[in-house]
């Protein structure tokens, strides 16, 4: 602090004694509080779908959507059109098209960081490159051009299980090509899904209206009565989906309820990362998901924030859904609050030092599993 020198006689001399004594202190003036943070908005809702869940409309315009596949190391999820042999990529970020193109882009898997689609134009499984594909298996095709349909990895991970959909067979390959196992004895096997719960392999027979287990070379019959039924897939829970294509039904065979009514040709079936179902309308051209335990909601747009501006998220929860949130990892931001059993959380990004800047979220329900989120934002 500067000292100010006083005279304490009434006119300074060179004889007046100076005593220096403090300057009065300036008032110091408070910092200003932190802008409110930013609020989420709510996630557009697929039109004319019925269920008491959520169903939420994660991408649209896509043509002729049919399976696909969830990565469960960011997000995102492939979509084959099945109308033109794009595989569209829908994550948090928006949808992207990768540069190859398959002629009737069906089932799709992944092992070992490869990615494996089937073809039912040409009957044949291909492994996608940089920038194009490779055969692995070339299957006998037929006239009608209703070949191969939903395959998968093997409950290893390590192998192809494919439904050689009108020879009534399902074939277990290696990733070279070589053909390791074969069970035949259905009508027209449709889609395979790994069954872990029962160490086995689920079945949808769309011919013979029924979804197997196929488990050591045995096919037991799980279900009946289910017309057209394209794919299966078990819940966490046990609980067998199936899907219903004519009758646009996503079915819980197990509980004999439907998930979601109205749905306009539905062909896709999986799980995200948390267990909602990801489900394609491939006369909607569209990919929802029906929200069984819970979803991130972000602001959307990009944000102009104040210095030390949080952002604030919602979690977006199925009825009853009481499971503990949490931010696992946060990209490019500092998390503030965690949802907890709540609806909330808030993250401080950092500074912003380019036109535009991004924030991902990684949250994860104690026991539903992951979500992922993103944002973008300038200082």
């Amino acid at each position: 602090m500067a000292a100010a020198a006083t005279c304490v006689l009434t006119a300074c001399s060179s004889s007046s004694v100076a005593i220096a004594t403090p300057s009065p202190s300036p008032i110091d003036s408070p910092s200003p509080s932190p802008a409110p943070c930013a609020q989420p908005v709510a996630r557009p809702i697929a039109p004319g779908v019925s269920s008491a869940d959520p169903v939420l409309l994660l991408a649209s315009g896509l043509n002729g959507p049919d399976d696909l596949y969830y990565y469960d190391s960011d997000g995102s999820v492939l979509v084959g059109e099945h109308g033109d042999g794009h595989l569209a990529k829908v994550s948090p970020a928006g949808m992207t098209r990768l540069p190859q193109v398959i002629p009737e882009a069906e089932g799709i898997t992944q092992i070992g960081g490869t990615t494996y689609v089937a073809d039912q134009y040409d009957a044949r499984v291909v492994a996608l490159t940089d920038t194009g594909v490779r055969t692995v298996l070339q299957l006998q095709p037929v006239a009608s051009g209703e070949n191969l349909d939903g395959i998968s990895s093997d409950l290893n991970g390590t192998g192809l299980v494919v439904p050689d959909s009108p020879h009534g067979t399902v074939l277990f390959v290696d990733t070279n090509g070589h053909v390791t196992g074969r069970v035949a004895g259905f009508s027209r096997p449709a889609g395979a899904a790994p069954d872990p719960n029962l160490g086995g392999y689920l079945i949808a027979d769309e011919n013979a209206s029924a979804v197997f287990e196929l488990k050591g070379g045995t096919i037991t019959r799980l279900a009946g009565g289910l017309p057209g039924v394209d794919d299966a897939v078990r819940t966490d829970n046990g609980h067998l989906l199936a899907i219903l294509p004519a009758a646009g039904r996503l079915l819980d065979v197990t509980s004999g309820h439907n998930l979601a009514t109205g749905l306009r040709n539905p062909q896709g079936l999986g799980f995200d990362g948390a267990q909602n179902v990801l489900v394609t309308e491939s006369d909607s051209g569209r990919l929802d998901l029906v929200v069984t335990t819970f979803a991130v909601e972000m602001p959307t747009g990009t944000l102009q924030l104040s210095p030390g501006q949080g952002v604030c998220f919602g979690v977006l929860r199925a009825p009853g859904n009481t499971d503990e949130v949490t931010v696992f990892e946060s990209v490019g931001a500092v998390p503030v609050t965690d949802p907890g059993t709540g609806s909330t959380g808030e993250v401080v990004p950092s500074r912003c030092f380019l036109l535009v800047c991004t924030v991902t979220l990684h949250v994860r329900g104690r026991q539903s599993g992951d979500e992922f989120a993103q944002f973008s934002y300038r200082d």
